[in-house]
């Protein structure tokens, strides 16, 4: 006679009765996922910036763990989130005084290696740049205000 098993997982369902008190089968109700738990129909109410501040504190939370500030006294984090927000600010300084110069000049590059033209040249050509780098004299601005 065949040996009928099973699995500690899988149970015959003709045997299997539930033992669970209330409160479990409460539980496994709230939390299972083939109904929305109240907390995520809650959440779907809150207003945008609740929303936005909450994102914010998830954010700074993965910053803290990632980073391992969460172990750090108050003063500690202090000194090492100031260390980062001088060292961010310094780089969007940096980037904002610097890279719209290095923009134009790695473009103008660019322009010369696809014309063999400096950008200045092709730029006249087109009638872009007309009077682009060169200084208005009151000379010129009096030159273009008398009719001829």
């Amino acid at each position: 006679m065949p040996t009928e098993m099973q699995s500690f997982y899988t149970s015959n369902p003709s045997t299997h009765m539930s033992h669970a008190p209330s409160a479990m089968d409460e539980l496994i109700s709230k939390y299972s996922s083939t109904s929305a738990p109240a907390a995520f129909r809650a959440q779907r109410t809150r207003n945008p910036f609740q929303r936005f501040f909450d994102r914010v504190h998830l954010e700074y939370y993965r910053y803290e763990v990632t980073f391992g500030l969460y172990v750090m006294t108050p003063s500690e984090k202090l000194v090492a989130n100031t260390f980062v927000i001088v060292v961010l600010s310094l780089l969007l300084w940096a980037l904002l005084l610097y890279f719209p110069s290095l923009l134009y000049h790695k473009l103008s590059r660019l322009v010369w290696l696809l014309t063999g033209h400096s950008s200045q040249e092709v730029g006249t050509a087109l009638g872009i740049l007309d009077n682009y780098g060169n200084p208005i004299s009151p000379a010129s601005i009096a030159e273009h205000a008398t009719p001829s």
